[in-house]
């Protein structure tokens, strides 16, 4: 796919809003953007997760990370195609779902629906990577609206790079956290 497709497709499904949005920082931006609108069409899905895959292939994934819920639906799609396991985590999980480990040796990609340049939430999931003597060799996203490569020195892979652009105004609407 190209970038004006994907724009068009992500528009088109409601996973990219226009208007005028009130951050969790207290921020206003133009855009805001809702990515499980995406996830629900399993064809769409399939789509956007193969522009992920395609830089992974060469690289012998074992293990797909899930690192929130709402990155469920993509990472299952991007294991699928990896053939490899999944492994997530819950909102209340310090690290995977209860039975869910990684393995000595595992070579690991984490995979969010939108990355920010906070990456407190991939820390935990980084620990136990190093812990269990496996490896993080990428973090991937549909949206990348970070502003600086993010510090854990890996492949860092999106299907589409956005800046939010802050802008003046009275009335927006408020963006809840992420789940």
């Amino acid at each position: 796919m190209d970038m004006q497709e994907i724009i068009k497709e992500l528009t088109g499904c409601g996973a990219i809003i226009r208007g005028t949005f009130l951050l969790p920082d207290s921020r206003i931006c133009n855009e805001w953007y809702v990515p499980v609108k995406a996830f629900q069409y399993p064809p769409l899905c399939r789509k956007l997760a193969y522009e992920i895959v395609k830089h992974f292939w060469d690289m012998d994934v074992q293990v797909v990370i899930a690192s929130r819920v709402g990155a469920l639906p993509f990472a299952t799609e991007i294991a699928r195609q990896l053939e490899a396991r999944l492994l997530w985590r819950s909102n209340e999980d310090p690290v995977f779902y209860p039975n869910l480990a990684i393995h000595s040796g595992d070579r690991a990609i984490i995979v969010d629906d939108i990355l920010l340049d906070d990456i407190t939430p991939y820390k935990s999931i980084g620990r136990e990577i190093l812990t269990q003597d496996a490896r993080l060799i990428g973090i991937a996203s549909l949206i990348d609206l970070t502003t600086k490569k993010t510090p854990l020195n890996v492949r860092q892979i999106s299907v589409l790079k956005r800046e939010l652009n802050e802008i003046d105004a009275e009335n927006p609407d408020i963006v809840q956290h992420r789940t």
